[in-house]
C-alpha cells in the first residue's frame, strides 16, 4: 500500500469520527434517523474495517495499539444514545393509562443529551491518536527512504 493511500484513510477516519458525533447530536436534536446513523459494532464502520484489515499493518506503531479502545468507547456510547432515543421507556400499563410515557421519554432524551459531551470527547480522543499515528506513520516513511527508495509502505512498517 501506498503512503498516501495510508495518510488517507487516516485523514477519513479523522473525518468519519467527527461525522458520527455529528449525527449523534442530530438524532438527538430530533433528526429522523438514516440508515447509516444505526449504531454498528466498532469492527462493521468504515474505520474499523480499515483498522481490523489492512491497517493491521500497522499495528506496530503505538498510536495504532492505542486507538481499539477509544474507538470501541465511542462506539459503545453512541449505542447507548442510540437506544435511549429509540427504546420505549419502561412505564407500567397503569402509567401509560396516566400518561408517563411522554414524560419519561423526555428523561431518556435529557439523558441522550448528557452524553453528547462524552462522545465528543472520546471523538477527540480518537482524532488526537489518529494524528499521532499519521506523524509516527511519515517518520516511519523517513526512516525507511533513509534506507532504500521504496514506494509502498509494508517494507515501512514490518
Amino acid at each position: 500500500m501506498k503512503l498516501s493511500d495510508v495518510i488517507s484513510k487516516v485523514h477519513n477516519a479523522r473525518a468519519a469520527h467527527k461525522a458520527w458525533v455529528a449525527r449523534a447530536e442530530a438524532l438527538v436534536a430530533g433528526m429522523p434517523l438514516e440508515k447509516e446513523q444505526v449504531p454498528m459494532l466498532p469492527t462493521e464502520c468504515i474505520f474499523g474495517q480499515w483498522y481490523y484489515g489492512s491497517g493491521q499493518m500497522l499495528r506496530k506503531l503505538p498510536a495504532y495499539k492505542a486507538l481499539e479502545k477509544p474507538h470501541d468507547n465511542l462506539h459503545q456510547t453512541y449505542m447507548k444514545i442510540f437506544r435511549l432515543l429509540f427504546d420505549e421507556p419502561d412505564v407500567s400499563a397503569l402509567g401509560r393509562l396516566f400518561g408517563k410515557v411522554k414524560k419519561a421519554k423526555a428523561a431518556q432524551i435529557k439523558q441522550a443529551e448528557l452524553l453528547i459531551p462524552i462522545l465528543r470527547a472520546q471523538s477527540d480522543e480518537v482524532c488526537e491518536i489518529l494524528e499521532n499515528l499519521e506523524n509516527q506513520i511519515l517518520s516511519a516513511a523517513r526512516k525507511q527512504k533513509g534506507r532504500e527508495n521504496s514506494d509502498t509502505m509494508q517494507s515501512t512498517l514490518d
